[in-house]
């Protein structure tokens, strides 16, 4: 387990960091983005802090990433349009569950 700012997270078990690595790289192919790219390692906490969040449901954490990453182009890499999440729907993300 994890602590921080006092809250305690359960360990991510070897079958979550696989589920997740696979939609990262997903939403990575659909972007024409590596997956070391600044955007994609952007996109790798926000999807590791949705799972934490509750969200564990591969299609829907796909859905939220197509959904919230197509509003603001990126800077850091032009080849990869609109990988910046918007904060306020990931809060709406993670209190609609």
């Amino acid at each position: 387990m994890s602590q921080h700012s006092g809250i305690t997270k359960p360990a991510l078990q070897p079958d979550d960091i696989a589920m997740l690595h696979a939609v990262l790289r997903e939403w990575c192919q659909e972007k024409s983005c590596e997956i070391g790219s600044p955007d994609a390692q952007h996109v790798a906490r926000e999807l590791v802090s949705w799972f934490e969040c509750g969200i564990r449901n591969r299609q829907k954490l796909s859905g939220l990433m197509r959904h919230m990453h197509m509003e603001v182009p990126s800077a850091a890499n032009a080849r990869c349009e609109g990988s910046r999440p918007a904060a306020k729907a990931g809060r709406l993300a993670c209190h609609d569950g």
